[in-house]
């Protein structure tokens, strides 16, 4: 996410750079090959627009050298934005996992980004409910004008924040339990 990373301090990231060999090598962290935009920032301030989000995005991508990935997750803002539009037009077999909340206002902008990616033809794996707080139907009833599956709800956990910064923790938290049971239901998916 180039308006705001933050994965770094989700996954307790301190202290480790990615290397500089023939392009930009990305450290190792929790087995994960990580790469953001926050090596380059720091914590300062990165207010990028237009054709700067797309130069950022474009020398990210161009110079890491990722090696064999079994996925490749990269984190978007939410919305139709620069940055969305250039994974569309370079990642040619990208494939988009759209994340929501049951909220009325979050779902007009998931209906959106579903739109526009069925009118141009990309794959979606599905929809993920995020922060759950009560069964609801919304959801549901506002993808049923799409082509696209409902994978599953992460129900709202009051305890994550005191993992976050801590993968162990996380792996252990109630989301990492949702996550498992929506991965493991559907094919493509695999857990480790």
């Amino acid at each position: 996410d180039l308006s705001a990373p933050s994965t770094h301090v989700i996954l307790g990231i301190e202290d480790v750079y990615p290397e500089e060999e023939q392009g930009i090598v990305p450290p190792e962290v929790h087995g994960i090959a990580f790469m953001s935009f926050i090596y380059f920032t720091g914590n300062e301030p990165t207010p990028l627009r237009g054709d700067d989000i797309s130069n950022a995005m474009l020398e990210l991508l161009a110079i890491t050298q990722w090696g064999s990935l079994d996925f490749l997750i990269v984190d978007m803002p939410p919305g139709i934005g620069d940055a969305a539009m250039d994974v569309i037009r370079w990642l040619k077999r990208a494939e988009f996992l759209v994340m929501t909340t049951a909220s009325k206002v979050a779902l007009e902008t998931v209906k959106k980004v579903i739109k526009m990616l069925e009118e141009l033809n990309m794959p979606i794996i599905g929809v993920i409910v995020n922060m759950k707080m009560r069964e609801s139907p919304v959801v549901r009833e506002e993808l049923k004008e799409f082509n696209v599956p409902l994978l599953g709800e992460i129900d709202f956990d009051m305890k994550l924040e005191d993992s976050i910064g801590d993968a162990n923790a996380l792996v252990e938290s109630d989301v990492a339990v949702c996550l498992k049971e929506i991965v493991v239901r559907y094919p493509g998916f695999k857990v480790d």
